[in-house]
Parts: C-alpha cells; structure tokens; sequence
C-alpha cells in the first residue's frame, strides 16, 4: 500500500521502519510517546468521566470529545478536545492518510478489575458508513495495558485483503459488543497481543481485525481510541447499515465531524450534525 505524501508541515514522527511496519502488518506501536503533562491530563479525565458516567461502566464511551453529542447522554469535558486534536497525534496520522483529515468519531474504553468484559475479534470497519471505508484509529494506553487485564490483540496482515469480513450478532455473555466475526473466517494462533505502557499508542487499519481478552486482573485498563478519515472519504450520517455492516449501537447518525488538517476533499461532509446536541 503506498504511503501518502504528508504535507510540507507535518514532522515526520514516524521512522521509514515504522511505516512499513504498520502497511505490512496493520497495526503499529511506534516509539512515540504521549508527553507525561499530557498523559496526567487524560487520566484525571478518564477517572472524572468515568465517576459522572457510572451507568456507562464497561461500555465504550462514544464522542468524550463533544460533550452533549451522541445517544449516550455522556457527561463530558471540553478538555478532551485539545488532547484529540493533539499536534503530535494528527503529524502521525498525516503520515498514513495525508493531508487532509477528519476526525469523525473517539471511544473512551474503560474495563473495571475482574469485571471488565472481553472485545471479540472484529473488524472495525464492519460498522462503519464511510466510503470509500478510510479510517486510521490512534489508540491511547492510559493505564497499563497487559495481557492480565486484557490487553489488544491483532491479527498481523488481516488488513491485506480490503474486506470486512463476515460477522454476526454473538450472543454470549460477557462481551461488549455483539458484533463478532466467523471464527472459520481467520486464525486465531496468528494473534499477536499488544501489551503497552501509559503514553503509548498504536496505530491500526479499520480493516485490522482485533479484538481483547476480558479485564481478570486486579487493575483497571483504560485506552482513548481516535478515529481519523482522509477527507476524501465520506461519512454518511443517514446511510442505512445492511446486516453486514450493522452498527453496535453507537449513534452514527449523531457523530460530529471535525476538519483537523486540510479542507474536505469529498465536498460532501456535515460538519455540523452532532454538534449541537447538548
């Protein structure tokens, strides 16, 4: 997959072997990281977020970014923004996308100790009304993220393909999202588990399939998931999702949409829905 041009600007914070690393294998946890005032600022965050919202315990919260947005009625913070559109972030997702980009949509994912559910193996991009289907996800570690307390697991190479796969609506307990793809579908012995330090970030394909063992240890595991599109692509908020491509109940219709870099290379975004929910 070529890289795109990045634009005169942008700082080259990842290396060449980074780069390659992340077409190759769908994913990448680059030497980057969060700056620690920075970090401390996305903890207290996350523990303010988490003490207003505690009917949300163990369930992704959508949008933190733009409070009043969405279907969740999340109690949120203006100053999740500045660290959504963090410089080094958007230099790093310019270097994969190009130059113009926007951010459509964030997840604050929070499991309790012990309690915390699992995250089946999926393909994000399965739920998505983007097209073309474009988006880089910035996953930020904002507690340890291990394999005791369920730590992100990908499947190297499964982006190659372009496909979303072939999912359904599982029903067993204990995960948090229903959507799960055909075990037949891919091999689980590939499965590669990204254990990551507070800071620490990884990069991922929407086609990468992923997915996280439920959260069994005695500590909490916390991570600040950023979707960014190249403007190229549109999403549309009033595409109706065929059973392929279901959404798991977050509100698409509702995501606001922010320019980060550029202009809008598609002519067709809605920066204003979402916006003005609160």
């Amino acid at each position: 997959m070529p890289v795109p041009a990045a634009g005169s600007g942008v700082r080259r914070i990842l290396s060449e072997e980074e780069l390659a690393a992340f077409h190759r294998d769908g994913f990448l946890v680059p030497r980057y990281r969060l700056p620690p005032d920075d970090l401390a600022a996305l903890q207290a965050l996350t523990q303010q977020i988490v003490a207003a919202n505690p009917h949300l315990a163990d369930v992704p919260m959508s949008c933190p970014h733009v409070p009043g947005s969405g279907v969740q009625n999340l109690k949120s913070s203006a100053a999740w923004l500045p660290l959504s559109l963090h410089p080094d972030i958007l230099d790093m997702v310019e270097q994969v996308v190009g130059p113009d980009i926007v951010l459509w949509g964030s997840n604050l994912f929070y499991k309790r100790p012990r309690e915390g559910p699992a995250t089946p193996w999926h393909r994000d991009g399965a739920y998505w009304p983007i097209a073309p289907l474009a988006t880089t996800s910035v996953w930020i570690a904002i507690s340890d993220s291990v394999r005791a307390n369920g730590c992100l697991r990908f499947i190297p190479g499964s982006h190659a393909a372009r496909d979303i796969g072939d999912h359904y609506e599982s029903r067993e307990a204990g995960i948090v999202i229903p959507g799960t793809l055909t075990p037949e579908s891919f091999d689980e012995s590939a499965a590669r588990d990204v254990e990551m330090e507070p800071g620490q970030v990884v990069l991922f394909d929407c086609y990468t399939i992923h997915g996280a063992q439920a959260n069994r240890g005695t500590r909490e595991r916390a991570g600040y998931a950023l979707r960014f599109m190249p403007s190229t692509s549109h999403y549309d908020h009033d595409a109706v999702l065929t059973a392929r491509r279901r959404s798991p109940g977050a509100g698409h219709h509702t995501r606001p949409l922010i320019l980060a870099r550029g202009a809008d290379r598609s002519g067709r975004n809605d920066f204003t829905r979402g916006h003005t929910l609160a």
